[in-house]
């Protein structure tokens, strides 16, 4: 059962209010009054009105995977492709752009916002109207506290929602697919403190761990938990452990908690009917996605002790292999099985990661 309230994160009240008191207390300068993003575009400043159609992509970071690119390019028509940002700079607007015309989908346009002030930028008109007219969105990388911070209850997250729900491929990379379930694990305790998988593992309940659920919504991510960065910064460990969150937290029961965790230069594209395949970056090293599933809740879950959660399902995705979300089955996978007991992971492979594709 969903929570009725969430526990509000002490960091975000405390900047919001200084915000406000300042507004309070001083004049609005014409920089204040400027808007709360950059914009870049590439092509035609004309919006194109087409069909498109639904897809998901979650991408696990680092090297972008072109065919999940392509993919989307398609799923566009044609149409105006925005990329939304909270650093960093447009490079992604030529590279799209260009890849559309390589394989004869050429886009009408590509944007990319750069979000330069998170509290405000959330209810900016300007912004919403980029959202409402674009045929296509990819949230970059970067820290997922960002995305919180600026779409969390805001009418950006609700134009966004609207724009899923009426058709438009859907992606992100990074912290752009950390985003992307039911629960996030938000990063906005942790700072600037990367949490490994040690730490998690030894404290389930540790002050760098926090969670924002119910944010974006797409046709196949109820129930589910996204990791990034997977294998190459071995997230096993921590990525269990916000499943038996999700589950000890109230959010999940112990046989509903999913999870989606994908490594860097991969992809699983889903389609509207939950179907799904991975692409991966060629030349990419350890690509795979990682499906996974619980079958109780953990046994020790209790704040400063080692975790204890039995019988979690993996199933493993290679280049090419297929899964259906909706029935939560694969074709062309590894399946085994993981157990944690005092903080130690087990595998039925002999392997966290399971090993190579059968």
């Amino acid at each position: 059962m969903k929570k009725a309230e969430r526990k509000k994160n002490i960091k975000k009240q405390v900047i919001t209010c200084a915000v406000l008191a300042a507004s309070l207390l001083l004049p609005i300068s014409a920089s204040a009054a400027s808007a709360p993003y950059t914009f870049y575009k590439v092509g035609s400043t004309a919006d194109k009105a087409t069909s498109t159609n639904f897809g998901q992509v979650y991408m696990g970071g680092s090297t972008d995977v072109d065919e999940a690119f392509k993919w989307m390019i398609q799923k566009a028509n044609g149409r105006d492709f925005l990329v939304i940002r909270a650093t960093g700079t447009d490079a992604y607007n030529s590279y799209i752009y260009d890849l559309a015309k390589s394989i004869g989908k050429p886009l009408n346009s590509v944007s990319t916002i750069v979000v330069d002030d998170l509290i405000r930028a959330g209810s900016d008109s300007s912004l919403i109207d980029k959202i409402n007219k674009a045929e296509g969105i990819f949230f970059a990388g970067g820290n997922q506290a960002d995305y919180v911070d600026f779409l969390e209850g805001s009418p950006a997250l609700t134009a966004l929602n609207n724009r899923i729900n009426q058709g438009i491929p859907f992606g992100g990379t990074s912290a752009g697919t950390m985003i992307q379930g039911d629960h996030i694990y938000d990063s906005i305790s942790a700072g600037s403190t990367t949490l490994d998988s040690k730490t998690a593992l030894n404290n389930p309940y540790s002050s760098l761990i926090s969670f924002t659920d119910y944010l974006i919504q797409t046709p196949h991510n109820n129930n589910i938990q996204t990791d990034t960065h997977f294998e190459q910064q071995d997230r096993m460990g921590r990525f269990l452990t916000f499943l038996a969150r999700n589950i000890q937290d109230g959010e999940e029961t112990g046989t509903s908690a999913k999870g989606i965790a994908v490594n860097e230069q991969s992809a699983l594209l889903v389609e509207k009917d939950g179907s799904a395949k991975v692409a991966t970056q060629p030349g990419s090293t350890n690509a795979a996605v990682y499906l996974a599933k619980t079958n109780k809740a953990p046994t020790t879950y209790i704040s400063g002790q080692p975790l204890t959660f039995n019988n979690i399902s993996i199933y493993k995705l290679f280049n090419g292999s297929t899964f259906n979300l909706s029935t939560w089955t694969g074709s062309g996978g590894l399946a085994y099985t993981l157990n944690v007991n005092g903080g130690v992971i087990t595998s039925s492979t002999g392997k966290v990661y399971g090993g190579n594709q059968p």
